[in-house]
């Protein structure tokens, strides 16, 4: 994801605080492979969808809520595997969001640093329009930026 340095480090360093704050939260903590702990993202979005409104969806800029919302509501792409003569190959695609505006927020934030963190999305034809891949950065920042400070708040709990 063609992104700049200081951009990318930004989301990278705000994700993963905002990840050790959600795993301090039993009600937040989930379990991957070999019980390695994950943040339980669906028990995240159904505490924020309770969220008054003015609490989270107003605090997120409209910039970032326009970039991430906007359009068809299927953006930032999902890489997905394609088996193609038994080799399994990668591409993006699009693949809608929530329809609750607060769910979806969260979820494209986390499909940007999904797709920052893990790459692929190096290639030029990826990203149509230049500078594109920076809008998408700067807003998921936003968004994980708010989470984090509710966090620290103790205004978003389970």
């Amino acid at each position: 994801m063609p992104v700049s340095q200081p951009t990318a480090y930004a989301l990278l360093r705000t994700f993963g605080m905002l990840e050790f704050e959600l795993k301090r939260i039993p009600e937040f903590t989930g379990t991957g492979p070999y019980q390695s702990a994950k943040a339980n993202w669906r028990a995240v979005e159904d505490a924020v969808d309770r969220l008054p409104t003015p609490t989270f969806l107003d605090r997120v800029p409209a910039s970032a809520r326009t970039k991430l919302l906007g359009g068809t509501r299927n953006r930032p792409k999902v890489q997905v595997v394609a088996t193609i003569q038994g080799r399994n190959l990668t591409h993006f695609r699009e693949l809608p969001l929530h329809a609750s505006d607060a769910r979806a927020l969260i979820e494209a934030m986390r499909r940007v640093r999904n797709n920052l963190f893990h790459g692929g999305k190096e290639d030029p034809l990826e990203e149509l329009y230049v500078g594109d891949d920076e809008e998408w950065a700067l807003a998921a920042g936003e968004v994980a930026t708010l989470l984090l400070d509710l966090i620290q708040r103790q205004q978003l709990r389970p």
